[in-house]
C-alpha cells in the first residue's frame, strides 16, 4: 500500500463516520498538532475529491486557522493547501473564513493570498454578498472593492492564479512527480529516511534548487555529516553565490558542534577578514565564543587564536548583540580563569595578554 492510498482508507473511515474527525481537531495545549494529518487526509481528498467532503476540507481548515493562530510547528503550506482544497467546492459562503485567516496577523495579511476571497468567481461572491448577513461585510468588501465592477481581481485574475496554485501544488497529485519531496513534505520521516540516500548519490549536475534540497533535506535527517557535505557541495558548485558568507558560517557551526574546531577556526577567520558586514562579523564572533565555551580551556591554542580573534572586532565594534555581548564575558571568564591558574608558569606579559586586547587594567 503505497502512502496516499493509506491516506485515502482513512479519508474513507472519515467519510463513513464524520465522529472520526475528532482525531484531526487542534489542540493548542497538546504536543500533536494533528497538522501532517490534516495534510495527509487533504491529499487523499484532492486525489479523490466528492462534493460530500466539502464539510470534511472545511473543518480541516478550520483547525489549521487555529493551528496558524497559535504558530506551532509546521509549515504554512499545509494551510495553504487546505484552503485551496476548499476552493475547488465553488461555495462563497466559504469567504468568511477566508477573511478570517487573512487577518489572523501581520504575516497572514501578507501570506494569505486575497484571490481566496473570489476564488468561488467574481461575479457568484458578489451576488452571495449581497445578501449575505455578516458583521464583517463592510470590511471585506472594503478590501475587495464595494462592487463587481470595482473589484481588485478580475475573472481572469482568478482564473490564472488557480492554474498557479495547481502548479504550487502539483507533488500532492497523482502521480507523484517527486517522491523524496512528497516524504518530506508530508513527514513521513522513516520512508523518507530510506530515500534520501539514494537521491544523495544520483549521478548530476546539481542545480541551485538541487542544492537547497539538499541543505533541507540533510537539517530535516538530522545528518551533521549529510549537511556538512551538502554545504561544502554548495560553496564548491556556487562560489558567486551572494550567500557564500552565510554558507560558510553555517559551514563553520556545524563544524563546532562537530567538535572539528580547527577547520571551524579556518572557515570563521577568513570569512571575518573579507567583510566589512558587522551582521555576518557579529554570527562569526558567535561561533568563536561557542568554540571557547566548548572548549573550556585557556591554554587550548585554538581558543587562544579563537580569542585574539574574538577582542580584536569586540574593540573594533564595541558591542554585537545582547545575547553575542554575553557570550564575549563568558569566554573573558574562562581565558581570565585560565590565566590566574597559569600565573605562576607564565610570563608578565603572558599573564596580561587577554587583557590588553579588551584595554582591561
Amino acid at each position: 500500500m503505497t502512502v496516499v492510498e493509506k491516506y485515502k482508507t482513512e479519508l474513507d473511515l472519515v467519510r463513513q463516520n464524520p465522529k472520526f474527525l475528532h482525531n484531526y481537531r487542534f489542540d493548542k495545549d497538546a504536543i500533536n498538532s494533528k497538522h501532517f494529518d490534516r495534510l495527509r487526509l487533504n491529499i487523499a481528498i484532492y486525489n479523490d475529491l466528492k462534493q460530500t467532503d466539502y464539510e470534511i476540507v472545511k473543518y480541516l481548515f478550520v483547525e489549521e486557522k487555529e493551528w496558524r493562530k497559535y504558530r506551532k510547528a509546521g509549515d504554512v503550506d499545509n494551510l495553504y493547501f487546505c484552503a485551496f482544497v476548499l476552493t475547488l467546492f465553488n461555495s462563497p459562503e466559504i469567504v468568511w473564513l477566508f477573511f478570517e485567516a487573512k487577518n489572523i496577523d501581520f504575516d497572514s495579511g501578507i501570506g494569505f493570498d486575497g484571490e481566496y476571497l473570489v476564488s468561488a468567481g467574481i461575479k457568484e461572491t458578489y451576488q452571495y454578498l449581497e445578501t449575505a448577513d455578516n458583521p464583517k461585510r463592510i470590511e471585506l468588501l472594503k478590501y475587495i472593492g464595494e462592487t463587481q465592477e470595482s473589484c481588485i481581481y478580475s475573472q481572469e485574475d482568478i482564473d490564472n492564479w488557480k492554474e498557479y496554485k495547481k502548479s504550487y501544488f502539483r507533488n500532492y497529485k497523482l502521480p507523484i512527480q517527486d517522491e523524496l519531496h512528497f516524504l518530506y513534505s508530508t513527514n513521513e520521516r522513516e520512508l523518507f529516511l530510506t530515500k534520501l540516500p539514494e537521491w544523495i548519490n544520483q549521478e548530476r549536475a546539481w542545480t541551485y534548487e538541487e542544492l537547497s534540497l539538499y541543505r533541507t533535506y540533510a537539517k530535516y535527517a538530522d545528518d551533521k555529516v549529510s549537511e556538512i557535505e551538502a554545504l561544502k557541495l554548495t560553496l564548491e558548485k556556487n562560489d558567486e553565490d551572494f550567500l557564500i558568507d552565510i554558507y560558510n558560517r553555517q559551514l563553520a557551526e556545524l563544524y563546532v558542534e562537530t567538535d572539528e574546531n580547527n577547520r571551524a577556526l579556518e572557515i570563521l577567520a577568513k570569512v571575518i577578514n573579507g567583510t566589512d558586514n558587522r551582521n555576518i562579523v557579529r554570527d562569526c564572533i558567535e561561533q568563536l565564543c561557542r568554540i571557547i565555551i566548548r572548549t573550556n580551556n585557556s591554554s587550548d591554542d585554538i581558543a587562544k587564536k579563537s580569542y585574539h580573534i574574538i577582542a580584536f572586532q569586540h574593540k573594533k565594534y564595541r558591542n554585537f548583540s545582547p545575547m553575542v555581548d554575553g557570550l564575549i564575558k563568558d569566554v573573558i571568564k574562562i581565558m581570565e580563569e585560565g590565566k590566574i591558574t597559569a600565573q605562576n608558569s607564565l610570563p608578565k606579559a603572558g599573564q596580561r595578554w587577554w587583557q590588553k586586547l579588551f584595554g582591561s587594567k
